[in-house]
């Protein structure tokens, strides 16, 4: 099935779409440093537009950023999520982009800096028919049933971090290896053979809620609700100290001066920011 919005991208197994081939940092003719910034496409956050350029709120936050950092010059090459991050262990990549929440599986294999790029509105993608449900504790109190995910996901790392605030009414998380269980979540839900699953609001808007979105036939079936908010983070190969810092020094600025937020609600709709001090995972 072919879907629309790149989100073909989440159900090819670990199929590269596209040949990582910049090494480690080289100079420009300026002297600049050149940047190798491996992106996947999770549309609004980073995508290619109808021109073929990579774009998305958090591709422009790294434009302006990079505007920002005269010693150096980031150049954007996309790429399947498990590819991106297995170029920043080998050194062909140097900033991974792709909507990544923090785990600590990833903080052992890469470096996160200081600031965060986004914010995601979280919450659970739910049969309609629990209408009772308004929270992820509400979720675990009734035991409803989540989908399989990918271990070392992000969404599994906020479920494992809410069971250590919820230890006495944790949420059973069933493990898959299986690379489509996300999309496949959704459809899931709709025939009852799950109750919920946990992820960013805007997907559910994109590809549900949106009356051209790829799975809006499952929308009399599946809704959304709300717990919490998210931080989303470009992740540096580990020997990228120095540029890990110049980021932080660029990233202040940009939040200072509201320009994440205007991306955010021009990309997005709204202004994710403002969930920042609510329910963070």
């Amino acid at each position: 099935m072919k879907l629309k919005h790149g989100w073909i991208i989440l159900l090819l197994p670990l199929v590269i779409l596209a040949v990582i081939s910049c090494g480690k940092k080289q100079e420009t003719e300026t002297g600049a440093k050149k940047i190798a910034v491996g992106y996947a496409v999770f549309k609004p956050v980073t995508y290619v537009d109808e021109d073929g350029n990579p774009t998305g709120v958090d591709i422009e936050a790294l434009k302006l950023i990079d505007e920002l950092l005269d010693e150096y010059e980031f150049v954007y090459q996309r790429g399947e999520q498990q590819a991106i991050f297995a170029g920043l262990q080998s050194g062909k990549i140097n900033i991974a982009t792709t909507n990544s929440f923090w785990t600590q599986e990833r903080e052992n294999r890469y470096l996160f800096p200081k600031e965060n790029l986004g914010m995601n509105i979280e919450g659970m993608y739910i049969n309609k028919k629990f209408t009772n449900i308004k929270s992820l504790e509400d979720a675990a109190v009734q035991k409803l049933r989540l989908a399989p995910m990918l271990s070392g996901d992000g969404n599994h790392g906020i479920l494992l971090e809410f069971n250590k605030r919820h230890p006495n009414t944790p949420v059973e998380i069933p493990l898959t290896d299986n690379a489509e269980a996300f999309m496949l979540s959704f459809n899931w839900i709709a025939e009852g053979r799950a109750d919920f699953m946990v992820g960013p609001k805007q997907y559910y808007e994109l590809l549900v809620e949106s009356e051209d979105g790829d799975l809006h036939h499952l929308d009399k079936d599946v809704g959304f609700v709300e717990f919490g908010s998210v931080r989303t983070w470009p992740i540096f190969s580990k020997d990228e100290q120095e540029l890990a810092d110049a980021y932080d020094r660029a990233v202040i600025k940009l939040k200072e001066d509201g320009t994440l937020r205007r991306l955010a609600i021009q990309f997005i709709g709204y202004d994710t920011w403002a969930f920042e001090g609510e329910n963070v995972y």
